[in-house]
């Protein structure tokens, strides 16, 4: 059996992976297909992560699709922003192109997200006991309801939380346990600040708009590079049921948020799920 040389196998991988048949080709406008911009094909999600940071152009949903390749280890298909159209998803692409990002891009079509056919087969866990009451505050037109405060922070003038802006951010690239997100918020120093915690059910719930779709955020939505394939944390415990250890304190479950839909479920603290800072502010 004839061998190739690795850099032509490699080769012969990326090729694959880049031109993967069904969902991975660009097409023209239709009412049942959604388009996004495949920005890199990367072994180290990590880089790709770095890279997006240091961008200046950005979009409200990054996403990405793990294949694991044998004899050549696991890579990722990742994906930035979310279209009912083509071509603002090429304008975008061709924004990217200007912002100086330099690996092959192309649209490609999806004909539902990818990622709700990962979606778990639990039902909505209805509405949660918060911890704390939301804070108070005057009705805030919705186009001056956030302010941008220009540090990698954005605050809700109808609320008065500080959110950060960035939903993949360099500090909380990866993934975590309900436990691990707790204590990286506490070491968290984001915009000068030191109180950032995970958000309540109702805190999420005041930025979910469930009529909207990818992310299901209200609009303005001044957030960016929202996780949409996988959950965020929720400080909020579910201790209904069985999900108490036997003997022991705390829960054995925390809530989650779900921003491709806006919907709640609850799921075991030592599974994974994404993190997004928030604080109170003192005043507003």
């Amino acid at each position: 059996m004839m061998r190739y040389p690795k850099s032509v196998q490699l080769a012969g991988l990326w090729l694959c992976l880049l031109l993967l048949p069904a969902d991975s080709m660009a097409a023209g406008n239709s009412n049942d297909l959604y388009y996004s911009v495949h920005i890199d094909t990367a072994g180290d999600i990590n880089q790709v992560n770095q890279k997006i940071n240091h961008l200046d152009v950005k979009e409200k949903v990054v996403f990405w699709e793990k294949r694991d390749v044998r004899g050549m280890g696991t890579y990722y298909k990742v994906y930035l922003g979310w279209f009912d159209e083509f071509k603002p998803a090429r304008r975008f692409m061709k924004k990217l192109q200007k912002a100086g990002w330099e690996q092959r891009m192309a649209v490609h079509w999806f004909k539902q997200p990818p990622w709700e056919t990962q979606r778990p087969a639990q039902a909505d866990a209805g509405p949660a006991r918060a911890k704390s009451k939301m804070p108070v505050a005057a009705q805030e037109p919705l186009a001056n309801r956030f302010k941008d405060n220009g540090n990698g922070t954005v605050t809700d003038k109808k609320t008065g939380l500080m959110w950060i802006k960035n939903g993949w951010r360099r500090e909380f690239f990866g993934a975590v346990t309900w436990q691990e997100a707790m204590e990286k918020c506490a070491a968290f120093k984001g915009g000068g600040h030191t109180d950032w915690r995970l958000p309540t059910v109702d805190e999420w719930k005041s930025l979910v708009d469930r009529s909207i779709s990818y992310p299901a955020l209200v609009e303005p939505n001044p957030f960016e590079n929202i996780i949409s394939h996988m959950p965020y944390w929720s400080g909020d415990e579910y201790a209904y049921g069985d999900k108490r250890p036997a003997g022991g304190a705390g829960t054995l479950d925390s809530y989650i948020v779900r921003l491709y839909s806006g919907t709640f479920n609850h799921q075991p603290k030592t599974d994974l799920a994404f993190i997004l800072p928030v604080r109170t502010q003192a005043s507003k």
